[in-house]
């Protein structure tokens, strides 16, 4: 399925936004972000791309280095910068970061917060300590979108626990998939492709799969423009947000045509949980 994408066009398309300061931009004239590193980083990696290190890539290391040195902003950015740090192989703070952590969860405690905490804690730290909810019950909001499912359903997955109404969320996310081929942020909503993410996401952990595969493909594909990278929907401009939720949702799609039906993907693979995380 990833075969099918214009590897050599979307490369370029990422490249192009790299800078020589280290990291990468929405556009090749803006400067770098974390959100976008992050996404250059991840779709390299699932196009197959080595893994950067501080000698293969020295600015990349350097950027991210500042970035470490500089106060934290929300925990989802530093969820992504602590994990292309990690992927890298550069070293961080752990009595910063377990600091970091639990103010973290002193002012939001959203699905959404507690999420981004579990996994630093886990996959950053290798610990569950107190961070890993703090005590507090995980539930999905009301009303949710798939995002919210998907993060919920990694949370349960890394407890080992069941999710509650599973048979219920799959039928849900599943009607969240439209006629275009598409899925919305809940059913009956506009398709965009951070949602196809969301909700390949969800499915995969929930051993489920979309009603229309081939629709979804096609709308996945369409979405590769012109100019290498991947808009939000067949007619939008690209970007790299777009690009990443593109690439990630194709590689679901195709590990979940090839696992037997019910199977869920193994959380231990760090490619997995990148592709799974929305």
């Amino acid at each position: 399925m990833l075969r099918q994408v214009d590897r050599a066009a979307l490369m370029e398309f990422v490249l192009k936004r790299r800078k020589a300061t280290g990291g990468y931009g929405a556009t090749p004239r803006l400067p770098a972000t974390i959100q976008d590193t992050f996404q250059a980083v991840a779709i390299r990696l699932v196009l197959g791309e080595e893994t950067p290190t501080p000698q293969s890539e020295p600015a990349l290391a350097e950027y991210l280095a500042r970035m470490l040195a500089v106060p934290w902003l929300g925990i989802d950015t530093t969820f992504r910068l602590l994990f292309i740090c990690r992927i890298c192989g550069l070293g961080m703070d752990a009595a910063r970061l377990r600091s970091h952590l639990a103010a973290s969860l002193n002012r939001d405690a959203s699905l959404a917060a507690i999420y981004h905490v579990r996994r630093i804690a886990w996959e950053i730290l290798g610990e569950e300590a107190d961070f890993r909810g703090s005590g507090r019950s995980v539930m999905l909001p009301v009303p949710c979108a798939v995002g919210d499912v998907a993060r919920y359903l990694f949370v349960k997955k890394m407890d080992g626990q069941p999710a509650a109404g599973a048979r219920e969320l799959a039928g849900w996310l599943q009607r969240s998939q439209n006629g275009d081929g598409g899925f919305g942020f809940f059913p009956g909503t506009t398709s965009f492709i951070e949602n196809c993410h969301a909700g390949l996401a969800g499915l995969s952990l929930l051993g489920a799969r979309p009603l229309d595969p081939g629709n979804l493909r096609a709308f996945l594909l369409s979405c590769q423009t012109g100019r290498g990278g991947f808009g939000r929907s067949p007619k939008a401009a690209p970007f790299l947000d777009a690009s990443w939720h593109g690439i990630a949702s194709l590689r679901l799609l195709e590990e979940m045509e090839a696992r037997p039906a019910g199977d869920v993907p193994e959380i231990s693979s760090r490619l997995n949980r990148l592709v799974l995380s929305v």
